[in-house]
């Protein structure tokens, strides 16, 4: 505990530090104002910045080493160019004091110890503590005499004036930086949503496995009982029911597979999405693609529309494959382009995806949406990449939303994939 005690103070006196050199350094960019030894200095536009960013330091300790560290550099300066007396000197680094320890104290009393803060009562703080802390210092330097109320009035502009611009830099560097964090997480948010899309799409053909799992199963366990019968002697039997008991125990460990993706990749309360979003989220993975792969690709979007999407995975993992797909197309070729519309047909809802890529060569056009088939594999060793292929996204479309994907495809002009949604189904039970 003392060691971290100890650090923790380090790092206090470390900041106080800093803040004291810095604004005493500013304090040297001055004009004279009003009456000799009375400053206007470039350390009070930088006060009010250090006390918002550093508001878990005690404000009276920070204005302490500032008080010492300023009139430290102002009264040395002052003495080298020997322009004032000694005793001229010394007052007026009494009066820097006295207006560093004031500002510190009416900040400390005013805000700083308050359990509620808020931007708006910040900036009136600081211009009360500018105002009351130049009031002391010309007073001081005034003897407490000659007093006018233009000069109050000037005190209260240029407490007000240093006020706003500090307050500006602060706030606005920190809703800046707010806006950076926020725009990182949104990616990183919109990248895991497309990650559970992705899964989830396995996980769905996955589950349609399970039933061509229990097929086999099924017909190995009837293959077992007809050898029996036939031959109880036979060996083969045995084997056939051994089959059946392993594809069994492969069923079970499929089925856990599925259910520990579906436990990590659950999202609750989030069945709708809107089309807005979902293509926020294609298109954000989409660069990326582009940008990992240093190529020359433009990907536009062209959407009037902005519905709530039912099974907004499936949608996602349907527009990311083949936009991908458009990408891997046109690979290096310069001045790429994939366009990407959405249109409103009534009850149906129409998505263009066209790319000026090489097109699709005739004699695989028609194969292109039968199961098992790609053109994209290893060359070194012949393993054919995975992704959902555009076999599964026809029947994630025909199962899920009730529609249907078609390609129209010139050699050497590109393709426009041709995505034709039920609205109905699209949006079924949408929020309002």
């Amino acid at each position: 505990m003392p060691f971290f005690s100890r650090n923790i103070n380090q790092d206090k006196i470390k900041r106080i530090s800093v803040a004291a050199a810095c604004i005493a350094l500013a304090a040297q960019i001055n004009m004279t104002f009003f009456v000799d030894g009375f400053i206007l200095t470039l350390s009070v536009i930088l006060l009010p910045i250090f006390l918002y960013f550093n508001d878990d330091l005690n404000p009276i300790p920070l204005t302490l080493g500032i008080a010492i560290a300023s009139p430290f550099f102002r009264g040395l300066l002052l003495f080298i160019t020997n322009n004032y007396a000694i005793e001229t000197i010394a007052q007026y680094i009494f009066t820097d004091i006295a207006f560093y320890l004031c500002y510190g104290c009416v900040y400390y009393f005013l805000y700083w110890h308050r359990a509620y803060r808020n931007d708006s009562s910040f900036f009136f703080t600081i211009v009360l503590c500018d105002y009351i802390s130049n009031i002391l210092e010309v007073s001081l330097l005034l003897n407490f005499s000659n007093y006018s109320l233009r000069l109050f009035k000037i005190l209260f502009l240029v407490a007000l004036l240093r006020s706003l611009i500090s307050c500006f830099i602060a706030f606005l560097y920190h809703y800046f930086t707010l806006m950076i964090r926020k725009k990182s997480h949104e990616q990183r948010y919109y990248y895991f949503l497309w990650s559970v899309s992705a899964v989830k799409s396995e996980v769905y053909f996955m589950n349609k496995n399970i039933n061509e799992i229990e097929r086999i199963m099924k017909n190995a366990y009837l293959l077992n009982k007809e050898l029996s019968n036939e031959n109880p002697s036979s060996k083969n039997g045995s084997i056939a029911l051994d089959i059946a008991r392993d594809v069994h125990e492969v069923k079970k460990d499929y089925q856990n597979v599925i259910k520990g993706l579906g436990s990590y990749f659950e999202v609750e309360n989030d069945s709708f999405m809107r089309l807005s979003d979902i293509l926020k989220i294609v298109l954000m993975h989409s660069r990326s693609l582009i940008r990992e792969r240093e190529l020359d690709i433009l990907i536009t979007v062209k959407n009037q529309i902005d519905l709530q999407i039912n099974n907004h995975y499936y949608l996602v993992s349907i527009l990311s494959n083949i936009i991908a797909n458009s990408i891997d197309a046109i690979g290096n070729q310069h001045g790429g382009s994939i366009t990407v519309i959405v249109k409103d047909q009534g009850e149906q809802l129409l998505i263009s995806i066209s790319d000026n890529g090489p097109g699709i060569p005739s004699e695989i056009k028609d194969m292109i949406f039968q199961p098992g088939f790609s053109t994209k594999f290893n060359q070194y060793t012949g393993d054919i990449y995975r992704g959902i292929g555009l076999s599964h996204v026809k029947i994630i479309m025909a199962e899920q939303f009730g529609g249907n994907i078609k390609v129209v495809s010139e050699e050497g002009k590109g393709a426009i994939f041709f995505l034709t949604f039920n609205r109905e189904k699209l949006t079924m039970g949408e929020q309002s």
